[in-house]
């Protein structure tokens, strides 16, 4: 994320909301309506026919009835034009149940060409422990769009990796999971790709900065270099000057000059990392503070040009690639518009260490 004094850069913001309708006025009927908190045999019987019917957003077959159920409820229900309630009533009820008897029933026909998935015909969502010839062809086609992954069949965590990566660079909700939506934006990429690479070859270089994403595993740790000759505040942590000597290395090696860095400023990206820890959010936007650039006002920071990168992942090394390997954030790693750089690495998130680097040209 960067602007210039006078224009600021667009910020990734992610925000789920799930609402709920009420339960409707319904007739005496012996059969008692199923709906949030209620757990028994006959929520269990629900949760196995619409997993078996693949209604399974965020489903776990456990005998309660909680908010993804009701999602799944309500999904059935607007398929098949019932009141979409999320609530289990004796309409809904008989109308799955017959829905997965005649599913039972159907004899084995020879395949048709695949559709293109849709939300509607019942695409099953790819994810984590996913195996078959569906995740076969998605890998393949991230593969062939640059993504490093390799077509098993078994969706792994470079797969989901790769997916979320496609997701950030395409603006989609950072999940790992390859829904329809995504399957198809993968799949319309890939027919347009006039030149499809090898597995390994680099990615294709997205046209606006995105946020990273975490890989599978940690990277080995790279030898930061003894060429980077810029002393190192001591009030920096040992992970902090370990990214520093990382940014300053690839700068050096490629004739810019280091980053100087800026300890005011190094504080600042100490807040804002800490804060994305203690909130559990992970955008450029703090709740407390605003932008980025909004922030630094408030902390007292003058600059003609600023930049903000940010991070969660398990090691600086692999935080560190993470950046290099996206565009936008590469970019501001190796701008020659920037003088300063702050480094803030704490350990905190769900991914195990949370990284803020902020650049300014003052």
């Amino acid at each position: 994320m960067n602007r210039n004094i006078k224009k600021m850069a667009t910020i990734l913001s992610l925000s789920v909301l799930v609402t709920m309708i009420g339960q409707p006025a319904f007739a005496k009927t012996s059969f008692t309506s199923l709906k949030k908190g209620m757990k028994n045999s006959r929520v269990l019987e629900v949760e196995k026919m619409l997993d078996a019917l693949h209604y399974d957003y965020k489903l776990v077959v456990d005998k309660t009835y909680n908010s993804y159920t009701a999602s799944n409820v309500k999904a059935f229900q607007k398929k098949y034009k019932l009141s979409q309630t999320g609530i289990v009533n004796k309409t809904t009820y008989d109308k799955l149940k017959s829905v997965y008897q005649a599913r039972n029933q159907e004899k084995p026909t020879t395949p048709s060409k695949p559709t293109e998935p849709t939300e509607s015909n019942n695409y099953v969502t790819l994810k984590l422990g996913a195996s078959g010839e569906s995740v076969k062809e998605l890998q393949t086609m991230l593969a062939g769009l640059g993504y490093k992954v390799t077509a098993s069949g078994y969706y792994d965590e470079s797969t989901r990796f790769a997916v979320m990566l496609f997701q950030s660079r395409n603006k989609q909700t950072l999940t790992g999971e390859a829904d329809a939506k995504t399957f198809t934006a993968i799949k319309t990429q890939y027919k347009n790709n006039p030149v499809q690479p090898k597995p390994d070859t680099k990615p294709t270089v997205p046209t606006t900065p995105t946020t990273p994403v975490t890989p599978s595993k940690p990277e080995q740790p790279q030898n930061p270099g003894a060429g980077t000759q810029v002393p190192l505040p001591a009030g920096l942590t040992a992970e902090e000057k370990e990214m520093v000597q990382l940014v300053n290395q690839e700068r050096t090696s490629r004739g810019l000059a280091p980053y100087q860095v800026d300890m005011q400023l190094v504080n600042v990206a100490r807040v804002k990392a800490q804060e994305m820890v203690n909130k559990g959010y992970f955008s450029h936007t703090s709740p407390t503070y605003g932008s980025p650039f909004q922030m630094m006002d408030t902390f007292g920071i003058r600059y003609i040009a600023a930049a903000e990168n940010i991070a969660q992942n398990y090691s600086v090394s692999s935080a560190h690639q993470m950046f290099m390997n996206s565009s936008g954030h590469k970019a501001n790693i190796m701008s020659p518009t920037y003088d300063y750089v702050a480094i803030a690495v704490v350990n905190g998130g769900p991914h195990g260490k949370t990284f803020v680097q902020m650049f300014l040209k003052k």
